[in-house]
């Protein structure tokens, strides 16, 4: 019955996803094993001079820090699947499987720039999802400026805004005028950063940093028996997921099924951006966002109430084992 008693909006419930979120991120808190961990992601100029220096250094602010950027993000997702209805009943059920899915690796659970990415791109999306008739382009132009920011901490964060237009695509708000609006927001960071590196003289410096991090590889994962085994469960998973997704659209309100769609093109698409040699592991936070959306849909669906038990008790014991046998 553990599926059930989290996918309500009960108190006991609204009390315990947090604490299971943060049980989560023990290990954080209590064992330095930043030494093992297999990724090293590029960081722009603002990581090394600002948070690093004031989130790095201390490994109970750093887990601290990890920890409420993923729930802050977590809550931003639940709070569009909530408000748009792409769940039947209400709860932070998405909230957690999402949190779930990020702490699986050390990796990509430690402090990290794209984390702070994480946290701006999910509110962007949050932005592109609540439009309304008279706040279209602004809509547009918040989303993609948030994106902007988080990308002066994690640079290859801008290759993801192509999204942003794909998701103004399903939603029927692809003009010239949404464009330029989202174009504008975008490179308006960037405009601010160029501004200040060239008043005091280190422009070139801020290119040359530019270009590095955009090159530069976070390294490849070296996955066990272990890991190859936890990745295929989850990849077939989420396969079931998507096609029980898409199976259920046409039954589905048509607004709905656009904000399906583009959590489906999330998932899709980091996916894809997961598959080139420019990104590795440290890409799953934000594929999370359309897998956890998808596999709570997925588990909800499920209508015999052992076999959604057992599959869901099964996800959670992957993700939880992910804590002792993966890095």
């Amino acid at each position: 019955m553990l599926f059930n008693k989290l996918h309500n909006n009960s108190l006991a419930t609204i009390i315990a996803v947090p604490f299971i979120v943060i049980l989560l991120w023990l290990r954080l808190f209590t064992v330095d094993m930043a030494n093992i961990t297999a990724l090293d992601n590029p960081a722009m100029p603002i990581w090394n001079t600002f948070i690093l220096p004031w989130l790095g250094h201390s490994q109970f602010i750093a887990a601290l820090t990890s920890l409420l950027l993923v729930v802050l993000s977590g809550l931003s997702v639940n709070r569009m699947v909530t408000k748009h209805g792409l769940l039947h009943a209400q709860s932070m059920i998405t909230l957690l499987i999402f949190s779930l899915m990020v702490g699986a690796f050390l990796s990509v659970q430690k402090l990290n720039p794209v984390l702070f990415f994480l946290l701006f791109f999910t509110h962007g999306l949050e932005r592109i999802l609540n439009q309304t008739n008279g706040q279209i382009v602004n809509r547009c132009f918040d989303a993609a400026f948030l994106i902007g920011i988080g990308s002066l901490i994690y640079i290859k964060g801008v290759f993801i805004f192509p999204f942003i237009l794909v998701a103004m695509g399903i939603l029927r708000t692809l003009n010239i005028q949404n464009i330029l609006g989202a174009f504008a927001g975008l490179i308006l960071p960037f405009i601010f950063s160029l501004t200040y590196f060239f008043v005091f003289d280190r422009l070139p410096w801020f290119l040359l940093e530019i270009e590095e991090n955009i090159l530069a590889n976070p390294g490849q994962y070296n996955h066990t028996l272990f890991s190859k085994l936890f990745m295929t469960s989850i990849i077939l998973l989420l396969a079931l997921s998507l096609l029980s997704t898409v199976r259920s659209l046409p039954l589905r309100k048509v607004k709905v099924r656009y904000y399906f769609r583009i959590f489906i093109w999330t998932l899709l698409l980091t996916t894809g951006i997961l598959l080139t040699p420019f990104y590795s592991m440290e890409m799953l936070p934000i594929a999370a966002i359309g897998a956890s959306v998808l596999l709570a849909s997925f588990f909800e669906r499920i209508t015999n109430k052992k076999t959604k038990e057992v599959l869901f008790a099964l996800f959670v014991a992957l993700m939880v084992s992910g804590q002792f046998f993966l890095y």
